[in-house]
């Protein structure tokens, strides 16, 4: 069985270290992926008619392509999921290939990772070649 958890965007806020943090704690727990919403824009409760919901432009939504970037370089396990993708906000084109790109930067992380390590004259270092 699949076991996920949602990225929590509003709560984690822009530091790259505690989303860094929350992303391999959550790997160590042996969760199987990560989800992640999208909203582009964020409401402005000063705005003519005003805003009630739970979200404005103050909070922190990070674009999930870009986050899962970020995400796969700082894990090595954990799958990610996107909840919400805004696509009349998008080109379509575009979209498909952040999440190919994603998904093959992914992969190759991934392999790099698991490749055998080797042994040289300054000592052993992680062999880094594709």
């Amino acid at each position: 069985m699949d076991v996920g958890v949602v990225f929590p965007q509003t709560e984690i806020g822009n530091d790259p270290g505690a989303i860094h943090a929350f992303a391999q704690s959550m790997e160590e727990m042996q969760y199987t992926h990560l989800l992640a919403f999208d909203h582009v824009l964020g409401a402005n409760p000063e705005r003519a008619g005003g805003w009630q919901g739970p979200y404005t432009y103050r909070h922190a939504f990070h674009e999930p392509f870009v986050l899962f970037g970020f995400l796969a370089a700082a894990t090595t396990r954990i799958g990610f999921a996107s909840g919400i993708i805004i696509l009349p906000q998008r080109q379509t084109a575009l979209v498909a290939k952040q999440a190919a790109a994603v998904d093959v930067l992914d992969a190759q992380l991934r392999e790099r990772r698991s490749a055998p390590t080797s042994t040289h004259a300054a000592g052993a270092s992680r062999n880094r070649s594709p």
